[in-house]
C-alpha cells in the first residue's frame, strides 16, 4: 500500500527508500567513493523502486493517472525535485527528466509541458528547469573529467563561452582562399619558385 504523501515527511521518506534500496545490496550510502562507482542504471532502478513504494497508486486510490503526487501542490513538487537532485548529485550521476518521470510517475510529456510553458505555471516551470540545469551541469562535469570530454564541452557548450569548434570553423572560413584545382597547381608552382 502506498504511503501518504505529506510535504513535511516526503523528503525523509525518499531518503529512507533510497537508503533501504542500497542496504539490500550491502552498500553503505555514506561511502561516497563506493556510491560514485554505482552504475547509472542501478540508480535508475532505485528511482523506479522509490516510485513503486512512494508514488505509485493502487487500483482503489488514484489522485492522478500514474502518480499519487498532487500536481497542483508546487511546494510538494519542489521538495520532491530537490530530493531527486540531491541524490543525483550524491551519486555523481546525471539524472534528467526521464529518470524524474520514472521516479515520480509524472509523464514525460507533462514534465516537458511544465518546462516549456512558463505562462501556465512559472513555479512548475522553474522546478523542471532546475532539474534540467542540474542534469546539464552534471553532464558537463562528468565530461570534463576526461580529456576527450573536456574538448567536447569546449567545442560545443555555449555557456563556457569557448565553442572552439564553431570559432575555428568560422576563422578557417574567413581566412581561407579557395582555389580551383588548376589554380591550386599554379599556386604550388609559384610557391616553389618563391623559395
Amino acid at each position: 500500500m502506498p504511503v501518504e504523501i505529506n510535504i513535511n515527511t516526503i523528503a525523509n521518506q525518499i531518503d529512507d527508500c533510497i537508503i533501504s534500496f542500497f542496504d539490500n545490496f550491502g552498500i553503505d550510502i555514506n561511502d561516497l567513493d563506493r556510491c560514485r562507482t554505482i552504475p547509472h542504471n542501478t540508480l535508475t532502478l532505485c528511482m523506479m523502486s522509490c516510485y513503486e513504494q512512494l508514488f505509485k497508486p493502487d487500483r482503489t486510490l488514484r489522485y492522478n493517472k500514474n502518480s499519487l503526487i498532487d500536481y497542483d501542490n508546487t511546494d510538494l513538487l519542489s521538495v520532491i525535485a530537490n530530493s531527486f537532485v540531491k541524490w543525483s548529485l550524491w551519486f555523481n550521476k546525471s539524472l534528467g527528466l526521464m529518470q524524474f518521470s520514472i521516479f515520480t510517475g509524472i509523464h514525460r510529456s507533462t514534465l516537458a509541458e511544465w518546462r516549456d510553458n512558463t505562462e501556465l505555471n512559472p513555479i512548475k516551470s522553474d522546478i523542471i528547469k532546475n532539474i534540467c540545469e542540474c542534469h546539464k551541469m552534471e553532464q558537463i562535469g562528468l565530461l570534463n573529467d576526461t580529456p576527450v570530454g573536456a574538448l567536447a564541452v569546449a567545442n560545443n557548450d555555449s555557456e563556457t563561452g569557448l565553442e572552439w569548434g564553431k570559432n575555428q570553423a568560422q576563422q578557417i572560413t574567413n581566412n581561407t582562399v579557395y582555389y580551383l584545382p588548376s589554380e591550386r597547381s599554379d599556386k604550388l608552382k609559384l610557391d616553389r619558385l618563391d623559395n
